[in-house]
């Protein structure tokens, strides 16, 4: 093989994915591999507002989307950046998310975790390593779900989740066993 062919396999080995080929926002930064299909959404202002009295200001959304390694996004999921220069919405390791989910500025997603189409995740979110939400799950801002939490198909969680719990519901409630 010629050295330029292999030079372009060794490049070809440090994109993020083959599918990947676009370019990405300044403000999406890769921390290793990671698969990020086409028609995923990272606008630069995300939907944030202040009242002055009189009307509705937007905030400025200057912060960072930091994507770990081994992630998958697919296509038409929505992920938003941090609203200041030093915030960072988080995927961690492992973790895939699913076409048509929408993740807000400002949250954190642990390591290995499965968020299923049509999931919205409030801004300010955390959510712990290896949870699960189910398909068209719903999660308020500035909630806190802990590891290894279960969310049920059409879930509406309105209040923080500790470990190893199973929600189901409007309100979200404890499935109890």
């Amino acid at each position: 093989m010629n050295k330029r062919l292999i030079f372009a396999f060794e490049q070809m080995k440090k994109v993020t994915s083959l599918r990947q080929i676009r370019r990405l926002p300044k403000w999406v930064v890769l921390k290793g591999k990671s698969d990020i299909m086409p028609d995923v959404l990272f606008p630069e202002m995300g939907f944030g507002y202040e009242w002055n009295e009189t009307t509705w200001t937007p905030i400025r959304h200057t912060g960072k989307v930091l994507i770990c390694e081994n992630v998958t996004i697919h296509s038409g999921a929505n992920i938003v950046r941090g609203t200041a220069d030093d915030d960072f919405t988080i995927i961690g390791s492992g973790t895939k998310i699913d076409y048509g989910v929408h993740v807000a500025h400002n949250v954190k997603i642990g390591r290995n975790c499965l968020i299923i189409t049509g999931s919205i995740i409030g801004g300010s979110v955390t959510i712990g390593n290896n949870c699960y939400l189910g398909i068209g799950c719903m999660i308020k801002n500035k909630v806190k779900i802990g590891n290894n939490v279960k969310i049920g198909m059409g879930a509406v969680v309105l209040k923080d989740i500790p470990d190893n719990e199973t929600w189901v519901g409007n309100p979200a409630k404890k499935l109890i066993k």
